[in-house]
């Protein structure tokens, strides 16, 4: 059976992670988890270079696009933001 997410197979993949700080001020954090998609029962899953990985949610599916060449995005070819829960702490390799 194929699944509607077949073309993403192998692609690079960008997860974007948001974060609101301040919906009155829109102020928000981002961070990115880049690799691999891979598509298995309908779902789609991310994996990095060092074997991370991140499936993404349902809720989010809908969300998949084509990258618009946003330098956040980096040589991605397909993106999607997640919002993340307000209690969660993104950190930063820095």
């Amino acid at each position: 059976m194929t699944s509607r997410f077949d073309y993403l197979e192998g692609r690079k993949f960008c997860v974007v992670f948001v974060k609101v700080l301040d919906p009155v001020r829109e102020r928000v954090q981002l961070q990115c988890f880049r690799g691999r998609a891979s598509v298995e029962g309908g779902r789609v899953t991310v994996v990095d270079v060092n074997g991370g990985m991140f499936t993404i949610p349902g809720t989010a599916q809908n969300n998949i696009l084509p990258s618009d060449g946003t330098a956040i995005l980096k040589d991605a070819d397909y993106y999607c933001l997640v919002r993340t829960d307000d209690t969660m702490e993104l950190v930063t390799k820095n």
